[in-house]
């Protein structure tokens, strides 16, 4: 078996930063042949030279142990080999290279410490031994640099199987291309990740497992860039044979770390059902933006949201005391007294009107608020 050294002058053919070499199957014996994993940044030949030091991982399995080989100094990121072992041997079964690993070690024992996974993408150790596929054998991943959002952990993942480990892509892209490594909910079998650019804009995911690969059934994105500044949900699902995905907003009463506050300038619920009706608009600096009407159902769902899309505008009649707007064929219209609280909801379809009852006690704000946001844009 060639050495990091020798590996390292093909560079030119790798593509993702990342040279994977081996068979495809891991056994845990030690005629099993080695996988090796070098991170692009990892320069073998200078690691050689350097002076480092090789600590035990605090154990973390009866059927397995591994080292961290890590140069000598006082950079908290530094370059470094983590290797798995079969217990009795001293093969190893896994070796990950990486100009980027940190060493963590137990005060009592001075063993690097295994299976630290703070989240979402704070402390995390060089090893995680967890079940991530749910089918009852543990799992390996192992840090291979910095290269997750921010500068944050990333890992190359293993599935465990009946004779040792695989490498999985589909798992290791989770442990890349988020913040850290993604959390395991052994109870709901999912898997979650995060992922964030800037203050203002933040995606949640969560994972089932299918077929042994992590399948995606719902994400979340806060993005306070664009209006209305509500997050977005969107849910997938099978439907005839395809995999189909439904997108929402979520209203959120007090807005979320990522989206600008919001002020509602009027509420209120119709009767008898006591669906929630509510215009609001984004405020910074004391300053509002362009209010928005949402019809909010079961789990926050939003499910009428306006404007949503261009050409469509808010009418207000200060004479009539109205604020009415028109999505397709139906016009909507919340009818106030003189002092611009609502009275009742107006629903107009063709060319009926449906007048809608608001609950006692459940109005809030007034339409001379709406239309003082709007006279401000």
């Amino acid at each position: 078996m060639r050495s990091f050294s020798a590996l390292f002058p093909m560079r030119a053919a790798r593509r993702c930063g990342l040279l994977l070499l081996g068979t495809l199957s891991l056994a845990a014996t030690a005629s099993a042949q080695s996988r090796h994993s070098a991170d692009d940044g990892f320069d073998a030949q200078a690691f050689a030279r350097s002076q480092h030091g090789t600590y035990e991982v605090q154990d973390f399995s009866d059927r397995y142990r591994a080292t961290l080989e890590i140069e000598d100094n006082s950079e908290q990121f530094r370059p470094g080999i983590v290797r798995v072992f079969a217990r009795g041997s001293a093969k190893p079964l896994i070796e990950v290279a990486s100009p980027e690993l940190v060493l963590d070690t137990d005060a009592k024992g001075g063993k690097a410490k295994g299976k630290v996974h703070e989240l979402p993408y704070a402390k995390q150790s060089v090893l995680i031994y967890a079940d991530f596929n749910f089918d009852g054998i543990k799992d390996l991943a192992l840090m291979d640099g910095q290269n997750s959002c921010y500068h944050g952990p990333s890992y190359q993942v293993y599935v465990g199987t009946a004779n040792g480990f695989a490498p999985s892509p589909a798992f290791t892209q989770l442990a890349q291309k988020n913040c850290g490594m993604f959390k395991v909910d052994a109870q709901a079998r999912e898997l979650q990740t995060m992922t964030k650019d800037g203050c203002c804009w933040h995606r949640s995911a969560v994972y089932t497992v299918r077929d042994g690969e992590p399948l995606l059934q719902r994400e979340l994105v806060e993005d306070a860039s664009s209006a209305p500044g509500l997050a977005q949900e969107t849910r997938y699902r099978d439907q005839g044979g395809k995999r189909v995905a439904q997108t929402h907003y979520l209203w959120d009463e007090h807005g979320s770390t990522a989206m600008l506050p919001h002020k509602i300038l009027l509420e209120f619920r119709l009767a008898p059902a006591g669906k929630r009706i509510v215009v609001f608009a984004s405020e910074q600096n004391g300053q509002f933006g362009k209010p928005y009407y949402a019809a909010i159902g079961a789990q926050q769902q939003v499910e009428l949201l306006y404007p949503d899309g261009k050409g469509e505008t808010f009418a207000y009649n200060a004479a009539r005391h109205t604020l009415s707007f028109v999505r397709g064929t139906t016009t909507y219209r919340i009818v106030g007294d003189a002092e611009g609280v609502p009275q009742r909801m107006d629903v107009v379809a063709r060319g009926k009107t449906q007048p809608l009852a608001l609950q006692p006690g459940s109005v809030h704000g007034s339409l001379q608020a709406v239309a003082q946001a709007l006279r401000s844009k």
